[in-house]
């Protein structure tokens, strides 16, 4: 069997998956557009302002069935059903807000639920303009809760804060920058029922504690936290938010189709759980108690995520709202970077990511360091990518004599084989000498795509002139110039099209079987990685450039060897 045909179908396999993934699922469901996002976010608005009258009067998530099961208690309170029994909440009051400085962040808190009302990063912006203000984690729907909300069950009914009025004998601006600071919010209800909420923060980190004590009323059957997000598409590549857990060591991701279907609630040990885009992550981490209920639902236009705990007043849980860096998740918990999606590549991913930081001390540009990383990578696979291609060479000098084998014994298949085995030996040619750096290239590859493609360290990170982004695709915007098909660039991808011309003329100085058939068809494959790489992240296609320039310089020093090579014997 010709090795050469079994490669083209492996290669060519591997290129139709991608492209089908890229190229036809984001044809058909592309990211919404700023213009589509805005005019929905408007009609939820509008279509909020009608009911609000209705829901005004209301304090609680919804009423359950008279079963007390702690299943059935956390799959209804996330169902979002009206509440048939629930504590009269006080008389609202004017709204205070506590502003929370951080050398990382600016939170502010309302008294209207004790919840958090904005969470701005500091070192994070929106967009890659120098001008773009903090990113903000906290992202509410048109008549939606605000995050860090507590969850109380007595008998068959559910209770939830978002309209309580709190009172807090905080200042109207706490600094956390040099030391560790608190604020504790209190409401107390008709029926004696006393919620304590304190929030703690730390100098330094993404990660503050939420304690959440109940005293008096009724006797409570479960206790517990949540937060709840919009699951909109965000400008950017693939960034879609989910909800992301850990319970009972199983990590998992529910995005907004599953949620609308129903999903059942997990119990166990959870380590996290909340939501996650592509780049941030917003999170509790139960401390005391750590087992419990996951509840999960898709309610109006906002995704919920309970944490509920049986048999106690008091729960404890840290609360993670910044970027997924590697180094920041893991500093909190070393399960919390699984929140971070590589995929299968997963390990080959992470390696990449810690030796493109590793370079980054050295050259403070990443699109430096992904040069200086593929470099590194070249030199690793030299003496593997040498000896594939002169195998290769002596291969391609050999196809005269094979041709003529298959001629002279094209009835005798075994003495056919026979004698090319003896033609390999006699020539010292491994046929499945040039498979080595195919194998190796697939996970390669994909590794370095899931490291760039969710490393937030290059979301919004400049290489030279027009580059300014390395997380999102490539295009040089010209004005006057129409849309790409199947792109979203009014200009040129010039980085992926010199992806292209190098990897045409590495395949053109290549040794090839004198097959035309199987010629014409590596040389399409060029074309075809240029069209799939047009829509992937601008780091992955200066990776490839990179690698095919490098590639190119070792082909020509390599056929200038395989001319002087003597003739096969």
């Amino acid at each position: 069997m010709d090795s050469s045909r079994v490669l083209l179908a492996v290669i060519l396999s591997i290129i139709l998956v991608v492209a089908y993934q890229e190229l036809v699922l984001k044809r058909f469901f592309p990211a919404p557009t700023q213009q589509q996002q805005q005019a929905a976010e408007q009609a939820k608005a509008d279509k909020a302002a009608q009911g609000n009258e209705a829901d005004n009067g209301t304090n609680a998530i919804g009423t359950l069935t008279n079963s007390t099961a702690p299943g059935a208690a956390a799959t209804a309170a996330a169902a979002g059903q009206q509440s048939g029994g629930a504590t009269p909440s006080m008389a609202l009051v004017p709204e205070r807000t506590i502003e929370v400085d951080s050398d990382l962040y600016v939170a502010v808190f309302t008294t209207h639920g004790a919840r958090l009302k904005s969470f701005k990063l500091n070192k994070y912006r929106q967009s890659a303009d120098k001008n773009s203000p903090p990113y903000e984690m906290v992202q509410v729907a048109p008549g939606g809760r605000l995050p860090l909300g507590a969850v109380l069950t007595r008998g068959g009914n559910v209770v939830d804060d978002s309209d309580f009025s709190y009172e807090t004998n905080a200042p109207a601006k706490i600094s956390a920058a040099g030391a560790d600071a608190t604020a504790v919010f209190v409401a107390k209800e008709a029926d004696g029922t006393t919620i304590t909420k304190t929030f703690t923060f730390k100098p330094s980190g993404y990660v503050f504690t939420m304690d959440v004590a109940v005293s008096g009323g009724p006797p409570l059957n479960q206790l517990g936290v949540s937060m709840s997000q919009p699951l909109t598409a965000h400008q950017g590549y693939y960034d879609i938010p989910a909800l992301e857990a850990d319970v009972g060591d199983k990590s998992f991701t529910e995005n907004e189709k599953d949620l609308k279907k129903g999903v059942p609630p997990r119990s166990g040990p959870i380590t996290y759980a909340g939501f996650g885009d592509q780049y941030f992550l917003a999170v509790f981490l139960p401390q005391d108690p750590k087992v419990g209920s996951l509840a999960m639902a898709y309610i109006g236009d906002e995704a919920i995520a309970r944490l509920l705990f049986d048999d106690t007043t008091r729960t404890r849980n840290q609360v993670y709202m910044g970027p997924k860096l590697l180094e920041a998740l893991e500093a909190v918990n070393p399960a919390l970077t699984k929140a971070i999606t590589f995929g299968w590549a997963g390990i080959l991913a992470i390696i990449f990511l810690r030796i493109l930081k590793l370079f980054h001390y050295i050259a403070p540009n990443y699109g430096v360091d992904i040069i200086l990383v593929t470099v590194a990578l070249r030199v690793a696979l030299l003496p593997i990518s040498i000896r594939s291609q002169r195998s290769m060479m002596k291969m391609q000098r050999l196809q005269p004599q094979i041709q003529r084998l298959r001629d002279k014994y094209k009835d005798n298949n075994e003495q056919l084989q026979k004698e090319m085995v003896d033609l390999y030996k006699r020539n010292h040619v491994n046929p499945l000498g040039g498979c080595a750096p195919m194998a190796l290239q697939l996970p390669i590859f994909i590794g370095m795509y899931e490291a760039l493609r969710n490393s937030v360290e290059l979301r919004h990170a400049p290489f030279v002139g027009w580059i300014n982004d390395l997380s999102t695709p490539d295009c040089l915007h010209i004005s006057w110039m129409p849309q790409l098909p199947l792109t979203h660039c009014h200009g040129l991808p010039v980085l992926v099209l010199l992806m292209g011309l190098t990897s045409f003329i590495k395949q053109y100085m290549t040794p090839t079987t004198p097959d035309p058939n199987q010629q014409r068809m590596m040389m399409l494959t060029p074309l075809i990685f240029t069209i799939m790489l047009i829509n992937f992240p601008a780091g992955l296609a200066l990776y490839y450039f990179s690698s095919n320039l490098l590639g190119v310089i070792q082909q020509y020093f390599l056929n200038r060897e395989f001319q002087q090579l003597p003739p096969t014997a």
